[in-house]
């Protein structure tokens, strides 16, 4: 892998991205037939999806056919390559079928578990046809032509910090005092793919990710380190640490888990500027569920037991 090969790739990931994008803005706040995978109507599918999606898939088979594709609407490829093209036609679905223009396409290549080369295509208020926020390893991130540099942001002491989470992270997670008091404005927009955007131009000076699909993440991973910013990752079934991100790591796939493994790979991430990223990920720790841990282990011995026990973490 050179320089050259991923430039290659880089501009066709743009292009590819905006393609896609093109077929998102003309289906937007026009009449849609929706699916749902999820139950109780969660996780829509629409036509706009599927055809950004078939888009994607049939422009990247046909310029680089010997790589594998990963997409989350239409399952994965195995190819003989070094390269894996993970593609989210359309993040932020919800948001798009009630006409918010927040959602966005997101392009990832990953080889050897570290993505290489990352493309997210967002609407902008100012540029009709939106914009591609993209970078390739080694190469700096970009947003159209202006290169993001996140190396000035001041400290999370020294200035109000402007940051997302996830609906139910709090569930899951907790802050520690000295993090909880300075955590700044915290928005939740629904779409990774625009936080992630939003996170290497330094908009948001960091964003929470909690148990996620690799194509939610890997392109902003990219993104983020490759503005000078800093990732940091839970990732395996029983990591208890926040840890600079190096790969995406399945377990028993070793060094370069194929597209399969990479479709299963789930994980938490907190990324953004410099100092702010760090900061936020020391100050946040797993919430304990000790009363229901308890119970579903009693549960496994008992299963006519309620499903259910309290809510209330231990505290």
């Amino acid at each position: 892998m050179d320089d050259r090969q991923l430039r290659d790739i880089e501009s066709a990931a743009v292009e590819f991205a905006y393609g896609a994008g093109q077929i998102l803005l003309d289906h937007f706040r026009k009449p849609l037939r929706v699916e749902f995978k999820g139950r109780d109507n969660r996780n829509p599918v629409t036509d706009a999806d599927y055809a950004a999606d078939a888009y994607l898939r049939e422009a990247i088979a046909r310029r680089f056919p010997d790589h594998a594709i990963i997409s989350e609407e239409t399952g994965s490829t195995e190819a003989a390559s070094e390269f894996t093209w993970i593609i989210d036609p359309l993040d932020g679905t919800t948001n798009y079928l009630h006409g918010l223009p927040v959602f966005g396409v997101i392009i990832t290549v990953v080889a050897g578990g570290r993505p290489v080369v990352a493309a997210i295509f967002t609407p902008s208020i100012r540029e009709p046809a939106g914009v591609v926020t993209h970078a390739r390893a080694g190469g700096g991130a970009f947003v159209g032509e202006e290169r993001l540099d996140l190396r000035g942001e001041l400290a999370p002491e020294a200035d109000r910090m402007f940051g997302t989470l996830p609906v139910f992270f709090l569930r899951m997670f907790r802050f520690e005092k000295a993090v909880r008091r300075r955590l700044g404005d915290i928005r939740t927009s629904g779409s990774t793919a625009y936080e992630s955007a939003m996170a290497a131009q330094g908009v948001f000076d960091y964003i929470v990710f909690d148990n996620s699909h690799i194509w939610d993440v890997a392109a902003g991973v990219l993104l983020v380190q490759e503005a000078g910013g800093v990732v940091m990752c839970k990732q395996g079934r029983n990591a208890k640490a926040w840890l600079p991100f190096d790969r995406f790591m399945v377990e028993g796939a070793g060094d370069s888990p194929t597209a399969a493994q990479l479709r299963d790979w789930r994980g938490s991430l907190i990324m953004g500027a410099p100092q702010a990223a760090p900061f936020i990920a020391d100050g946040t720790v797993h919430r304990r569920y000790r009363v229901r841990r308890a119970w579903m282990r009693l549960k496994q011995r008992l299963p006519n037991l309620p499903s259910r026990p309290s809510p209330n973490p231990a505290p």
